[in-house]
């Protein structure tokens, strides 16, 4: 920790300038009404609540007050390293809305760097917001004692049993990059903590423990690949070489040729799905046996689009027959067996029968992007997430992708291959929005998830919801929609044209 003296002018500018915040603060009635939020009371919230707390820092802004003074004395005052204003100042970081001041507030506070200012900021590891995260991280880095006696903590395993948890270390390993402080900060660490990997074994044991880690996976190969290949190279070597003698996990009880097909055929759809889903990875009976049920599922899936997409056209929803099946791609066989040698695993059955069978399936509304929806039809489903996924052929850009960015990368970090199957909710309406859905390869078992859809269902029931929506996975979001404007009487008409879509609905 940096601790440097003040000259008497400092203590008398500082003086100056914290009596002309507070005089300023006295004038702004609404200086201290939105308090910090954690990441489980942000969860806590409702959509309206949400935008409510959010309202409060834009109108904070927005007001009548100058905020631009304020946050311009206290970057100066943290200059100076002024102590009297450290309570204040946090004060300012804990509840001020306007988040200019309160940014100021945060880095005035590490500048000074009391004890009692870094608490206030080291307090904010859970935060809602990525700042209250980001500074109490940096924070526990530039702590005496080593980066891991302050950080490690943070991946025990109750911390990780969380969400607040999760996010907490994976923004802790984003920082054991040497790129990660500006040079301005490189000057108050230590050597060990500006490259923790090559001065720590513990951190280079964690990040090659975690590469495979559901959500640390991706923070932790980004942390190897900017280290030093000297060091990180032994450790992924060896990690490699254990990866291929382990064994694999068993199927599970003995399985006869032939009883899940003659269970499915038999009407246990879902109850043989969730046997192969409860197989890790599949061996050469229970592949055969996915196989085939895969086939009869997404010919039965396949019924099912037919009939719903001739179902939604007829009631107005504005797209055609040949965009929304165009059938399975003309060169998949070839892609499925090249996706195999690429990725060193059979694609999971059942997505291999879709691409197969079905191919795709394109329920988004592109047409009315740029002009009006149909008249009596609800425009409000633009947003209820479209069923969407593309064939094989339309999703291999992300095979590409995948291949040019981990050419030069060791084996053991270059990480799963994220096939794109449909863009989020959002950008099927013209939206800016977020990651497109996608399915991880390699995949040992039979049905995978479906990545970045808020709903965590596996291929095959993310398939399943859609349908028994009609088309639409997000009509449980309707708290979402009232918070953004809309009406009973838009509610009303959406539920009543929904109704009056009728399809044969076939189980799968």
């Amino acid at each position: 920790m940096r601790v440097l003296s003040d000259s008497g002018g400092n203590e008398a500018d500082g003086a100056r300038l914290l009596e002309s915040l507070l005089d300023a603060l006295a004038r702004w009635p609404d200086v201290g009404i939105r308090a910090r939020l954690s990441i489980e009371q942000w969860a806590g919230l409702s959509a309206d609540e949400a935008r409510v707390y959010q309202e409060i820092g834009i109108s904070a802004v927005r007001g009548g007050a100058d905020w631009r003074p304020a946050a311009d004395k206290i970057r100066e005052l943290g200059r100076l390293r002024y102590e009297p204003a450290v309570p204040a100042l946090i004060g300012l970081w804990e509840k001020c809305p306007v988040h200019p001041v309160a940014v100021a507030a945060a880095h005035a506070l590490f500048e000074i760097g009391t004890a009692e200012a870094r608490d206030a900021l080291r307090h904010g590891i859970h935060d809602h917001d990525h700042l209250g995260r980001f500074m109490a991280l940096k924070v526990m880095f530039t702590d005496d004692g080593t980066a891991w006696d302050n950080v490690g903590h943070l991946f025990s395993g109750e911390c990780l049993a969380t969400t607040a948890g999760l996010t907490a270390a994976a923004e802790a390993l984003g920082l054991l990059s040497p790129r990660s402080f500006p040079r301005t900060d490189h000057a108050g660490q230590s050597e060990e903590a500006r490259d923790p990997l090559s001065h720590d074994r513990r951190w280079l044991d964690l990040c090659v423990s975690l590469r495979d880690h559901e959500f640390l996976g991706p923070q932790a190969r980004q942390v190897l690949g900017d280290a030093d290949p000297a060091i990180t190279g032994p450790a992924l070597d060896a990690a490699r070489a254990l990866r291929a003698v382990q064994t694999r996990t068993p199927a599970g009880r003995h399985l006869r040729p032939g009883d899940l097909v003659a269970r499915y055929r038999d009407g246990d759809h879902r109850g043989v799905w969730r046997d192969l889903g409860a197989v890790d990875a599949l061996d050469d009976v229970w592949r055969a046996e996915a196989e085939q049920v895969a086939e009869l599922t997404m010919e039965r899936v396949r019924r099912n689009a037919s009939s719903l997409t001739a179902a939604l056209i007829a009631c107005g929803w504005p797209v055609i027959d040949k965009q929304a099946l165009s059938g399975p791609a003309d060169d998949v066989e070839d892609l499925l067996r090249e996706l195999e040698q690429i990725t060193g695993s059979p694609v999971p059955p059942a997505l291999a029968a879709y691409w197969r069978i079905v191919g795709t399936i394109d329920l988004v509304p592109r047409g009315t992007w740029n002009a009006p929806f149909p008249p009596g039809v609800p425009e409000q489903l633009a947003v209820a997430d479209p069923l969407e996924i593309t064939d094989l052929s339309t999703a291999w850009f992300s095979v590409e992708e995948w291949q040019e960015e981990s050419e030069d990368l060791h084996p053991e970090i270059v990480g799963p291959l994220e096939i794109t199957i449909a863009a989020d909710y959002l950008h099927k309406a013209n939206i800016s929005g977020g990651a497109p859905y996608s399915v991880w390869l390699p995949h040992a078992g039979a049905d995978p998830l479906v990545r970045d859809e808020e709903h965590c269902l596996t291929f095959t029931d993310y398939l399943r919801r859609a349908f028994a929506g009609k088309g639409f996975l997000r009509l449980d979001q309707q708290d979402e929609w009232v918070a953004h404007g809309v009406t009973r009487d838009q509610f009303a008409e959406m539920t009543g044209w929904l109704e009056s879509v009728e399809y044969e609905h076939i189980e799968f």
